[in-house]
């Protein structure tokens, strides 16, 4: 344990925090784009999706947040893309993403994107999901 110990000190001295931008500002900030790349097979099991796994799917003030969210960039001509990097078969989460995604990111003005992950091999992508404002 002690090794380990002395590493997170040598760690904690050389690793500088970082200091993420909220989402909101990410798409505040967009001048024209916003763009979404989604890669994991599952997310965090949110309380929308724990509802819809019981058949109770209530999704109106959080489609209405994110709605709001978007405006001002598509109000000024801007847009939002998204694309989804899926394994198949897909998951229970990749499912419910596939179901809500009309109502939850096509109505508020998104463009979403699915590509199978055997067809995606060949690019050249981060190691990590990310929003980028252009």
């Amino acid at each position: 344990m002690a090794i380990v110990e002395r590493l997170m000190a040598v760690l904690s001295e050389v690793v500088m925090p970082v200091a993420f931008p909220a989402l909101a500002d990410l798409l505040l900030n967009a001048e024209r784009r916003a763009f979404h790349l989604e890669m994991r097979d599952v997310y965090e099991r949110s309380a929308l999706f724990v509802a819809w796994r019981a058949g109770e799917c209530e999704r109106e003030a959080a489609d209405a947040r994110w709605r709001a969210l978007l405006a001002p960039l598509i109000g000024r001509g801007g847009d939002v893309r998204r694309l989804r990097i899926i394994s198949e078969p897909i998951t229970e989460y990749i499912r419910y993403e596939y179901e809500v995604t009309p109502v939850a990111n096509l109505s508020a003005g998104e463009a979403v994107r699915w590509l199978p992950r055997d067809r995606a091999s060949d690019l050249r992508l981060p190691g990590n999901d990310f929003y980028r404002p252009i």
